[in-house]
């Protein structure tokens, strides 16, 4: 009871009359008392938050901007949405200095996380017509499937997205992400270099950032058994689940242009649990040099994710197709593989696998992070 008195004395009720004085000074004194007031009850719905004066100007600063109807109520409405968002703004500046830090330091022993589902089961290589496909690994099966008039996420950008977002949930702890300062800067940490012209980098980034915002993914899991009888019983497990929840976005317009876009996203309560879970570590080093490869990266995450076991694993090249989604004939799959491979040991000369006639074959290796 203390403790929560003492958060009311320093939270925005206690500070109404501070709050309208500010208030005023962005949209002039010319409604009567009792609007002002009026609109100020808006301020119990973020009645615990601590007054900070430098976030109240920030927050009624976007607030004007964002609304067409400069009055008290509706400045003030709009003003404890965005005043919250200022809160977790200070949690990921930490997140995003820390992960920018590491991107400079390029050490191989700085780790990244991919979803051990994701390990198995891929995006789409390259552009494709399809609203929907399924990939197939023993026992499993994931389908991938475009909401709306959207299309399906393709390529290596998404990709580096995921792996992104994954870290940050896995190292902080936490569902709600920055996604950078700016566009720039999030382009950057995904080692891309931006680009503002059209269809650049830049552009590529968002699109394919919209694209898995608007992806379900539909994963099937099936376990066999023996009863008592010595029947066989097959369990079917079946969760479906988008990456993101929610998504935001902010733009600091100056002069007709815009000067600055941040944009959060809040992971969905079900992949949240299961990065959590079940996270594989990867080297961002050797993620940055694979990133033009979008089959290479498959290939690390996967064979990571098989690794460091003492018994041979063979996976028919035909397989491997299907948990990768790829429709093509078998002779020009395999070129491509192992030129992906090739570029792989590149930077992970211990990875012990071979193509050999139409198979792949993991060897007993050592993930790359040990």
């Amino acid at each position: 009871m203390e403790n929560e008195n003492k958060l009311l004395a320093s939270g925005m009720l206690s500070h109404k009359e501070e709050y309208l004085k500010t208030l005023k000074t962005y949209i002039g004194s010319q409604f009567n008392d009792g609007s002002y007031h009026g609109a100020a009850l808006a301020l119990l719905s973020i009645k615990h938050l601590k007054y900070d004066q430098i976030k109240v100007n920030e927050a009624l600063n976007r607030a004007v901007e964002q609304t067409t109807n400069i009055d008290p109520k509706t400045i003030t409405n709009k003003f404890v949405a965005i005043y919250p968002l200022l809160e977790i703004e200070d949690d990921y500046e930490a997140q995003i200095e820390s992960a920018l830090k590491e991107l400079e330091a390029g050490s191989e022993n700085k780790i990244w996380y991919q979803y051990s589902t994701f390990c198995a089961h891929t995006l789409p290589l390259s552009k494709t017509d399809e609203k929907e496909i399924s990939t197939e690994y023993p026992n499993n099966k994931l389908t991938i499937s475009a909401i709306g008039n959207q299309s399906l996420p393709y390529g290596g950008i998404p990709r580096l997205i995921i792996l992104y977002i994954n870290t940050i949930a896995v190292k902080y702890g936490t569902d709600k992400i920055k996604l950078g300062k700016n566009l720039k800067e999030f382009v950057e940490a995904l080692g891309y270099r931006a680009s503002y012209i059209e269809g650049g980098t830049n552009e590529q980034v968002l699109n394919q950032l919209d694209r898995l915002f608007k992806t379900e993914f539909s994963h099937e899991t099936s376990k066999k058994t023996f009863n008592e009888s010595g029947q066989l019983e097959i369990n079917t497990k079946q969760v479906t689940f988008k990456i993101f929840d929610e998504k935001e976005s902010f733009e600091t317009l100056k002069g007709g242009f815009t000067e600055k876009t941040e944009v959060f996203v809040r992971l969905s309560n079900t992949y949240y649990k299961e990065i959590k879970a079940h996270p594989v570590p990867l080297s961002l080093e050797t993620i940055k040099k694979l990133k033009k490869s979008p089959l290479a990266l498959d290939l690390y995450a996967f064979i990571s994710y098989r690794a460091n076991t003492r018994k041979i694993i063979p996976i028919k090249l035909e397989d491997l197709m299907k948990q990768f989604g790829i429709k093509e004939e078998l002779w020009r799959f395999r070129p491509k593989a192992e030129k992906a491979l090739d570029s792989l040991k590149k930077f992970w000369p211990e990875c012990n696998v071979v193509i050999k006639k139409q198979a792949m074959i993991i060897l007993p290796t050592k993930t790359q992070i040990v």
